[in-house]
């Protein structure tokens, strides 16, 4: 296996390009190549850069400048050319797939295999490991004592193995009991997991497991090795043991591997990679001769910000800290960098006041030296990012930031699932499904319940906590009785419901919560909108399972300024000007209960014999990576390298302290970067930013002289609006209609808002809840109590005449297909975009029906002849079938067809044409 390291900015990516014109050049068929690196985006990237190269050759007859120039005919590149877009350039996964479908049949599996996301394998694991809990429970089960040697930790035990499966191919009991107990339970509920996936679906672990099982199959290696001779590798520092393993046999069945990577980059510890892969690599490329030079020109650093990096990797490599010397080459400036003028910059915030006060005063630091580099060096706050090791540290640099005046955009929050927005919506949902436990406690005690803690602690403490609300708290225990009927609908309608009705107060949900917030919410409403599970029970595991991975951040803001995001997050980008926020913060350090040593694949249980020794190699391991990390973080930086930190006089921790031992900290002399030392007494306030220059005006666009002829209709209107205008006397609409501008509403206005809300919600007239609710819409603020009595009781009256069509003249609500209310609509005729919201459309009796409702006092259906027409047009558009349209008059209950004749002669009459 051939091996090169590549630091940071040095090309990895060209160096591949090259590899690949190489090969093609010496008659290596681009499709026979397999080029593997670690994420799609860089796939994709990769896959243009090669077909930029294969241009560059065919039409310049080189590439980069010359770098490279063929020597072999030009054909080669042609044919190339013509196969770029099927050739192999993916991820890991990705190629380990392909090579699982070229013997799919010989492995017993369907070619057509499909691929789980992880989050649902752990699902179907998690069921396989509750049904073997039970079943196992009983005396005569044969792992009934591996289960009782576990005890009630066993179903926790078993689900983080799953997770770590990517650490060692197989397992290994070791001497412990409850090592082996576990080793034994997991095969057991392992085993039933494969054979649920039979051959039809894999997983990102048994993807892996599978791709490197099939490599013992002769037939299987032999027909990975001739389709595709040649594989190179990128990102190798990011591999799991499995993976390594896999590429490590291939190369032994007859494949050139090729591989690079940069040790001093590997960071994704808690992704089960291991830096040790790269290494025995590189050992054994070392041992053969077939190490290739290292990449050490970067393009990406200023001589100052790379002088520094040399300096740190240096020191860290001779204290053995994340790497090795021979993983830490110089870097020498190239290209236009060698000629940028840069700095590095490092402030401490030095004090025996709490960490707490220490950071806040540093988050000030920050602040101002961002204002600083913006206003006298002309350093756009777009061109500038401030990274933090965990979200606690952004956090604080984004209050700081805020309260300075500097724009400024979180690119990646905390983990979303686990947001207290979303987790109010999981614990709603289930007190829907089962009201009991923690679920029921969160929902009491948050915006869905809002009470005490004190209430809460009675209810849940008394015998029957539901008699108990009922009794104390009755308008909540309506609330819940309303989630029993909500959990019985689509996931989808379910978490619409809940986030719109409305509360105490006739608050609804979202208003609880602050702007980001609020987008997580929209962002989970479209995120199942897209991905739709069977029911709900499916979908509150998927958000549990979630919640567990706290790499699952929350929305990015949109929006521009200064880049906020944490180191892990920062991988393979650059800035301007970087700033390494809060050195001084110590690792949190993780202490899972169940260790895997990726070595010789023993699990090791909390407590056991050998845990606290794989602890402690855990440990050591997350030590190392940490300064990995901090190289991550530096080499981010184009020109401007900034670090703060806060110190208290109790000595350094975290980053800090080698940075100190390096001398770079507040007593440091380091030649080439500026220190800083503050005190935490310091004004801390930063100035706002001065407002930017003006600059020359620009010059005025073509476009302003022209001029455009008048529409017969505005560019955006509504039938309701067109009706408005030719009946000005006629009955007000509803405030909600797009067409109408807001004001203050009028009786009638106000009841056809009710009308169509309840119905849409399809609330009940004679459920307790509805008349509250109704009540507490906003639309009646503007009323006297006694007049929202009246109007209550007129929609309440409205909607019995709705529901007493149910049944008869209109299909039954679970007699329909599709059901959808409140369904707006935006359609474009004549540069005209007509915009509305139809009332209902659903599919019953194998037909999609428009149904628009009335509280007119008089049937006069012509009036909303267009306004049907346009809707039936719009759904045929969409859906490809005509629908019936009909109207649905509530005062004196009646439905009206249109006859479609009728709708097309109204459509023709007011826009002059067909449809």
């Amino acid at each position: 296996m051939r091996v090169r390291v590549a630091s940071a900015g040095t090309g990895k990516t060209t160096s591949l390009v090259l590899r690949y014109l190489e090969l093609i050049d010496g008659g290596t068929p681009l499709r026979r190549i397999a080029g593997v690196t670690f994420t799609r985006a860089a796939a994709d990237e990769l896959r243009q850069r090669v077909g930029a190269g294969i241009e560059a050759v065919l039409a310049d007859g080189a590439y980069l400048g010359g770098a490279f120039r063929p020597s072999g005919p030009v054909e080669r590149f042609r044919r190339a050319r013509a196969e770029l877009d099927g050739a192999v350039l993916g991820t890991i996964h990705g190629f380990m797939a392909v090579s699982l479908r070229l013997s799919a049949p010989v492995l017993g599996l369907d070619p057509d295999v499909a691929v789980l996301g992880e989050w649902e394998a752990a699902a179907m694991f998690e069921e396989e490991v509750r049904s073997l809990s039970l079943l196992a429970a009983s005396a005569d089960h044969p792992r009934h004592r591996d289960l009782e040697e576990l005890g009630a930790d066993a179903e926790a035990l078993l689900l983080t193995l799953f997770g770590k499966r990517s650490l060692a191919a197989s397992l290994e009991p070791g001497p412990d009991r409850r090592d082996a107990a576990l080793v034994r339970l997991f095969e057991v509920a392992y085993g039933r997991y494969l054979t649920r996936l039979g051959g039809a679906l894999v997983a990102p672990g048994e993807i892996e497991r599978r791709a490197l099982l099939a490599l013992e199959v002769r037939q299987a290696r032999e027909r990975v090795v001739a389709r595709y001779p040649v594989a190179l590798v990128d990102e190798f520092q990011d591999v799991n043991p499995v993976q390594g393993a896999f590429f490590e046999r291939l190369e032994r069945a007859g494949v050139a591997v090729e591989v690079v990577g940069d040790p001093k980059q590997s960071i994704y510890g808690f992704r089960n990679a291991d830096v040790e892969v790269f290494r025995r690599a590189l050992d054994a490329a070392e041992a053969s001769g077939e190490v290739l030079p290292p990449l050490t020109d970067t393009r990406r650093h200023a001589p100052e910000v790379a002088s520094f990096l040399n300096r740190l990797t240096e020191g860290l490599a001779a204290r053995s800290l994340g790497f090795g010397p021979r993983e830490a080459p110089p870097v020498t400036p190239a290209g236009p960098q060698a000629n940028a003028r840069g700095r590095v910059t490092f402030h401490w915030v030095v004090g025996d006041r709490r960490i707490a006060e220490l950071r806040a005063r540093e988050g000030a630091v920050l602040a101002e030296s961002l204002i600083r580099a913006h206003r006298e060096e002309g350093t756009a706050y777009d061109a500038m990012a401030v990274l933090a090791r965990s979200y606690g540290g952004l956090a604080t640099a984004e209050a700081a930031l805020r309260a300075a005046g500097v724009p400024c955009v979180m690119l990646q929050g905390r983990g979303y699932y686990d947001r207290s927005e979303i987790r109010d919506l999981v614990h709603a949902l289930r007190v829907g499904i089962r009201p009991e436990g923690m679920s029921l406690a969160a929902f009491l005690r948050g915006p869905f319940g809002q009470l005490g803690l004190a209430e809460v602690d009675a209810v849940m403490a008394a015998e029957a906590p539901l008699a108990a609300l009922r009794a104390a708290h009755p308008a909540v225990a309506q609330r819940v009785e309303r989630l029993e009927g909500l959990a019985r609908r689509s996931p989808l309608d379910a978490l619409e419901r809940l986030v719109r009705e409305p509360l105490v107060g006739g608050k609804r949900y979202v208003e609880f919560l602050g702007e980001r917030a609020r987008q997580n919410v929209d962002a989970l409403l479209f995120e199942v909108a897209a991905r739709t599970p069977r029911d709900l029970e499916v979908l509150l595991d998927r958000l549990e399972l979630l919640s567990r991975q706290a790499e699952a951040g929350d929305v990015p803001q949109s929006g521009s300024g200064v880049r906020l995001l944490t180191v892990h997050r920062s991988k393979g980008l650059e800035f301007e000007l970087t700033a390494v926020f809060d050195a001084g913060r110590m690792s949190a350090g993780r202490s899972d209960p169940v260790l895997l040593d990726p070595v010789d694949g023993r699990p090791h249980v909390v407590h056991g014999s050998g845990y606290a020794a794989a602890q402690a190699a855990a440990q050591a391991r997350d030590a190392q990576e940490s300064y990995r990390l901090l190289y991550v973080a530096a080499s981010r930086a184009r020109d401007r390298l900034l670090v703060t930190g806060s110190i208290k006089a109790d000595g350094a921790q975290g980053w800090a302290d080698a940075l100190v031992e390096l001398g770079y900290g507040p007593d440091g002399d380091a030649d080439g970067v500026e220190i800083v030392v503050h005190e935490p007494g310091e004004a801390g306030a930063a100035a706002a930013p001065a407002p930017e220059p003006a600059g020359e005006a620009p010059a005025a666009a073509p476009w302003l002289e022209r001029r455009f002829a008048f529409l017969r209709f505005p560019p955006v209107s509504s039938p309701s609006r067109l009706r408005r205008e030719a009946e000005p006397d006629a009955e007000p609409l509803p405030p909600s209609d797009p067409g109408v501008a807001a004001g203050p509403p009028g009786r009638a206005s106000a009841v056809g808002t009710l009308v169509h809300y309840a119905i849409g919600q399809d609330w009940l007239p004679d459920d307790a809840a509805t008349r509250p609710n109704l009540a507490a819409q906003e639309v009646m603020f503007a009323f006297a109590p006694d007049e929202r009595e009246e109007i209550v009781d007129e929609v309440l009256g409205l909607v019995r005449g709705y529901r007493a069509l149910l049944g008869r003249e209109l299909p039954a609500l679970a007699a329909r297909q599709h059901d959808r209310a409140e369904l707006p609509v935006a359609v474009a005729y004549g540069g005209t975009v007509w915009q509305g919201v139809v009332d209902r459309l659903y599919r019953a009796d194998g037909r999609w029906v428009v149904e628009d409702y009335k509280t007119d006092r008089t049937r006069r259906p012509e009036r909303y002849a267009f306004q049907l027409a346009l809707y039936a047009h719009a759904v045929e558009r969409a859906l490809g079938e005509r629908p019936r349209a009909q109207l649905v008059y509530l005062r004196e209950p009646a439905v009206v067809p249109l006859d479609d004749d009728v709708l097309r002669s109204a459509f023709a009459e007011t826009l002059g044409e067909g449809t």
